[in-house]
């Protein structure tokens, strides 16, 4: 492809320094050559800015350009828009995990410059110290019976965040949910799906830290569909429900190496 159009990738995160370095990592192996990194941090104590200067000096030398900003947030949301506001990219993607392989980034965008899509996502490894709890392989179905993209693999055409953002700040753990929901109510955009996998989850995060943390992200998404006025909305929450269940039921449990390989 000769066509490298600029990429922009969008990360927050608050006292997560171990994370940040497996994430500046990642971007740093991409072969994807037109990347932009923009990480806001929410006043970390922990030691992440010293982490930042040592990658951002890597990520000078395989020319990827860095933005850090740093400052408290109200939310992950904010911070999230923060990054948003800073992006030049023709495309965006937001990422606090790291990619599963070195030709990740670059099979995102191979396929939507070539498809001329408005919007790709692929699959996802959940792990847990090292196994795989859960996959997700992206096969589409109707937003409406439950699926949803796996949001650190959809790649988007900046617009549609001008035409569907800033990200609501109202929602705790899902925001991402509520900016799906209004793209793909949306039959003008076209999205496609891979099958490949794109990203490695470390479980634990706000939408899956444990039964409370299912609980209200159950009740965010509800409370979303009903903002949207999405008829017979406790249908498709029951159906995103079943879907996780038999996602986690079947689950490969073994290393995630050898299920990347």
């Amino acid at each position: 492809m000769e066509n490298y159009p600029l990429v922009s990738i969008l990360s927050t995160f608050k006292d997560e320094k171990n994370m940040l370095e497996i994430v500046m990592k990642s971007v740093l192996m991409q072969d994807y050559p037109n990347i932009e990194h923009i990480i806001t941090d929410a006043n970390s104590s922990d030691g992440s800015s010293d982490v930042y200067d040592e990658y951002s000096k890597k990520y000078s030398e395989k020319n990827i350009k860095s933005i850090w900003k740093s400052e408290p947030d109200r939310c992950i949301a904010d911070g999230a828009n923060k990054a948003a506001y800073m992006m030049s990219g023709e495309y965006f993607l937001f990422l606090t995990n790291p990619f599963v392989s070195a030709n990740s980034l670059s099979t995102l965008l191979n396929s939507l410059v070539e498809s001329n899509h408005d919007a790709v996502c692929g699959g996802v490894i959940f792990q847990r110290e090292g196994m795989a709890v859960r996959r997700w392989r992206g096969n589409k179905w109707h937003w409406r019976f439950g699926w949803m993209a796996a949001n650190e693999t959809l790649c988007i055409r900046t617009g549609l965040f001008k035409k569907y953002g800033p990200f609501n700040e109202k929602y705790r753990s899902s925001f991402d949910y509520d900016f799906q929901v209004q793209l793909f109510k949306d039959k003008e955009v076209n999205i496609k799906v891979l099958k490949t996998p794109i990203i490695i989850f470390y479980a634990g995060g706000t939408s899956n830290a444990g039964i409370s943390g299912n609980m209200n992200a159950i009740k965010e998404d509800y409370s979303i569909l009903k903002a949207h006025k999405i008829k017979f909305a406790w249908f498709t929450i029951l159906c995103k429900c079943i879907a996780a269940f038999f996602a986690y039921l079947f689950a490969p449990r073994k290393p995630v190496e050898k299920w990347v390989h």
